[in-house]
Parts: structure tokens; sequence; C-alpha cells
């Protein structure tokens, strides 16, 4: 979640405090080395990735070990499955929407009443490929995704008995898609199976050595951010050193474990989703808040104030949005 917020704060630092537009800039185009600094942090859309990898994981170690738990634990149905999905992604949702529509009258980028606009992006459409939706909270791109695999994963699983099978075919098909010219986001649903495999190799997963694999892991998301790497080989390699990570945080016991069980990061971690849907509007509006102040002065603003406010208001957010998903799925009427 820092990495995603990352991306926004330093885009919109740059563009304040410096007047320079990262988008569809390179790290050799920039000048100075804050502005360098910026600029990989810009870059850093790996946090999203990761998340994909992560979601995948979580979502396989609820469906994947069905059979050898069905004894002691009755299985989910597929409808309660998909019903449970939907009341954790939508409340949330649905307000930082309505405070999109209002940032977005208020920004002049909406002229009421563009229905299929607000339909498509409450459907996640503008997470889409080729569909031409344009978001109003431009991080929710993400949900379609989500929500895709969310829906047909468990439909796989039943039908498809070889779990290797799920999740090397569903690793392997939207690289091949690309492979054969489709848009290069499908690649989204690799990561998801990414963290699948995850799920299904156990403690099958190869051991690598904590030091190899965050060395891997930077060096991957570096060259891909100065667009050394192709963007398909970048997300495939992204893919294997982002699942050996998250075994690693699996394994516990070693130095990844630890800093992600440190109380900052739990907590961050528990108002992510949150956070995430409401951090990009926050940071533009502080951004423009400094738009006349010093490069220096905007720039700190920007991500300190902007971090703060955003989990401040992600709090809010997960107590009236978040939590009584918790409290039905622990007590379930």
């Amino acid at each position: 979640m820092l990495l995603v917020f990352c991306v926004h704060a330093a885009g919109n630092a740059a563009f304040v405090g410096w007047g320079v537009d990262f988008q569809g800039a390179s790290f050799t185009s920039v000048e100075t080395t804050a502005q360098r600094i910026l600029f990989w942090l810009y870059r850093s859309h790996h946090g999203v990735f990761l998340f994909f990898v992560l979601s995948g994981f979580l979502i396989a170690r609820m469906w994947l070990p069905r059979e050898a738990a069905a004894a002691a634990h009755p299985a989910m149905s597929y409808r309660r499955f998909a019903w449970r999905r939907t009341l954790r992604i939508y409340p949330a949702f649905l307000i930082t929407f309505a405070a999109s529509l209002v940032f977005a009258a208020t920004s002049g980028t909406w002229a009421a009443p563009d229905w299929p606009r607000v339909l498509g992006n409450l459907l996640f459409l503008n997470g889409a490929p080729g569909s031409h939706v344009a978001a109003f909270n431009i991080v929710t791109w993400s949900l379609f995704y989500e929500m895709t695999f969310y829906l047909a994963f468990p439909l796989v699983v039943m039908t498809v008995r070889n779990r290797a099978a799920v999740a090397i075919a569903g690793f392997a098909a939207p690289v091949v898609a690309v492979l054969l010219g489709a848009d290069a986001l499908v690649l989204c649903w690799s990561l998801l199976f990414a963290g699948v495999a995850v799920a299904h190799a156990g403690d099958g997963w190869p051991r690598v050595p904590v030091a190899v694999a965050v060395i891997a892991y930077l060096a991957i998301t570096t060259l891909a951010a100065f667009d050394v790497l192709p963007p398909t080989i970048a997300i495939v390699a992204f893919a294997a050193a982002a699942a050996t990570v998250l075994s690693l945080c699996v394994r516990g016991s070693n130095a990844v474990a630890r800093i992600f069980e440190t109380t900052p990061l739990r907590a961050l971690g528990r108002i992510s989703y949150s956070f995430y849907l409401v951090h990009w509007m926050i940071v533009v509006l502080v951004a423009r808040a400094v738009e006349h102040a010093s490069a220096v002065i905007a720039t700190t603003t920007i991500f300190l104030g902007g971090f703060a406010l955003s989990a401040i208001a992600a709090a809010v957010l997960w107590w009236v949005a978040e939590r009584p998903y918790f409290v039905y799925a622990r007590h379930p009427a």
C-alpha cells in the first residue's frame, strides 16, 4: 500500500513542485537527483501487482484445501462465497464512489448525467481491457481483475480437480493472450495465479535465501521502472519474485516475515483496502492546496500530509464500511 501511495504522491509532487509531468517520461529525461528519486517512486506500480499476488494466494487458500478439510469444516457454497466477496468489496467502494462523483463534479472532469460512465464504474468496467470506460476514482481499475477472479476461480476449482493444472493454466493463459496481441493489463490475471501457485505449492515452494529473494525483487522492479525490461517479461519475472517473497512471509522466522509483522505495517494492512480507495483523491487535493509552495515544501506536504490524511480517512472508512463485514463474517445470520 505504501508503494501505491508513493506512485500518486510522487507524480503529483513532481508536477506541482517542479512542473514535470512523469506521464510518458523516462528516467534519463528528468534532470535533478530529487526528480529521479520521485520518478523511481512514481514507477513503483508493483505495489498493486504485489497485492494481486497476495489476493490470489488468500482466495486459493480458501478453496484449494476444501476436500481435505471437508470432514471437519463444511465447505462454503459458491453462492455464499460470492455474496461475501460482494459484501467485502462494495460498501467501502460505494462510499468512495460517491465521494469520487463529488470530486469529479467539482474538478470539472464530469458533466452530469453521464450515466453510462457511472454504470461502467459501478461494475468496475473502467478496469476492463478495451472497455474505454473512464474512471472517476482511478485506482478502482484493479477491482475489475479482483472481482472476475473472485467469481471465476471457485468455479474453475470445482470443475478442474487438478490443482496444479489450474495454477499453471491460469498463469500461462494471460501471458499467451498478450503474446498474441491482447492488452498487457490482462497479465494481472497471471499475477493472481502466481499467488494461487504459492498456495498450491505450500512448503513445496522452492526455498530461496532471504537476501537472494529481496535482491531479485528489487532488481526486477528497478529494471522495469527504468524500461530495461519489456512489459511482458517484467511482469512475468515480477510474478516469480513476488511469489518467492510471499512464500518467505508464509514460512515466517525470517527477516522479511518479521518486517511485515511489525505493528505499524499490520495496522496499515488492516485498513489497506480503505486506504487504497481514498488516497488518490486526498493526494490530489493536498497537491492543489500547495501548488504555489516551493518544491521542497510541496513535496514534503504531499507525502507526509497526504499520507496522514489518507490514513485517518481510511481508518474512519474501515470502521464504517469494512468492520461490519468482519462482524457479519464471524457471526452470520
